[in-house]
């Protein structure tokens, strides 16, 4: 209360002091002001008034700069904490596309290190002073649960593996919603892949159909479409089934795993020209179409293409023959490993 008339009552005081001069002296005091030729002829009264007066405005101006200068400061502090913490917001959804500048020192250090750093919060973790920070905890931790949320309600540019997190939650609870994505060349091929896959394990046939020939198949959509094949559930070419091998960058142990999946549940006849088709196109195939042959007993099938193979390869279908012609059976797993 005493600082709001703290003004008020110095100039009430200084005009009774004035007054109480003049009373006690009412003498004159010349004053010329110096390198000029202005005079001034006044009360001594009013002289002490004016000199009071002077060293409280500039009192007063010490006063109002100390504390503007407070108020800039905890101004600059309280916008930089704002952009410290959208900083670090954006470090949490991906968001690399604002320009943010801190303007105090202590702010600027703490900056420079976070931006040095990326950002992922404990999965459990949502308890926190800011609420802003708060509800993004939650929204990760609801994501990394396998819920769907608003991505644009927290500004979650496509780009961030949130974005692509919720999307795979999406598909997860229905493949229906990946089945656009498919077929959108503006969705990155890791959504186009989770997508495809979802399909695969969950449509049926007629709409896996639809959909096979509108992605390019990597390793991982090339053996869940076989699995299918198997299965039963598809139908593929023994070209397709080549090109989808070459493509995953088939090895023999692929082939091979391939070759045993099927057992006993081929026909015989489609077992044998898939696999003759598959090694006459791709040579990692040829340990697997002998896998086929050893199995069906067709021995001299396998000595009439052994003898185009140069006689230091295929050490374990020659080991097996040659038991075979001594009168010897072993399963033919055993010399396939």
């Amino acid at each position: 209360m005493f600082y709001k008339y703290y003004p008020l009552t110095i100039l009430i005081l200084g005009a009774l002091l004035g007054l109480y001069i003049y009373n006690l002296d009412s003498t004159t005091f010349e004053y010329t002001l110096p390198f000029s030729n202005l005079t001034y002829d006044m009360p001594v009264a009013l002289w002490v008034v004016i000199i009071i007066y002077t060293f409280f405005f500039i009192t007063i101006i010490f006063i109002f700069s100390d504390r503007m200068g407070k108020f800039l400061s905890n101004n600059a502090i309280k916008n930089d904490k704002k952009t410290f913490i959208q900083k670090v917001k954006n470090k949490i959804i991906e968001r690399k596309d604002e320009n943010l500048i801190l303007k105090t020192s202590l702010f600027k250090e703490i900056g420079d290190i976070i931006d040095q750093f990326d950002i992922s919060p404990k999965q459990d973790s949502t308890e926190c002073q800011n609420a802003e920070i708060k509800k993004l905890l939650a929204m990760y931790s609801n994501l990394k649960s396998g819920e769907e949320i608003d991505v644009y309600k927290f500004n979650i540019p496509k780009t961030s593996s949130l974005f692509t997190l919720n999307v795979k939650n999406s598909i997860s609870k229905n493949y229906k919603n990946g089945l656009p994505i498919i077929k959108n060349k503006n969705y990155i091929y890791e959504l186009k892949k989770f997508a495809f896959i979802a399909l695969i394990k969950n449509a049926p046939s007629k709409e896996i159909e639809k959909y096979k020939d509108q992605i390019s198949y990597d390793r991982e959509i090339t053996l869940e479409l076989l699995n299918i094949f198997i299965e039963g559930k598809i139908s593929l070419s023994n070209q397709e089934i080549s090109d989808m091998c070459k493509n995953a960058k088939f090895t023999k142990g692929d082939y091979l795993n391939f070759v045993k999946s099927t057992k006993g549940k081929l026909d015989p006849n489609a077992w044998i020209k898939i696999f003759e088709y598959l090694a006459d196109n791709d040579e990692n195939a040829e340990n697997a179409y002998f896998y086929v042959l050893l199995e069906l007993e067709m021995l001299d099938s396998a000595k009439e293409r052994l003898r185009a193979q140069p006689a230091y390869e295929f050490l374990n279908i020659r080991a097996y023959l040659d038991l075979k012609a001594a009168g010897k059976s072993y399963p033919t797993d055993l010399f396939f490993k």
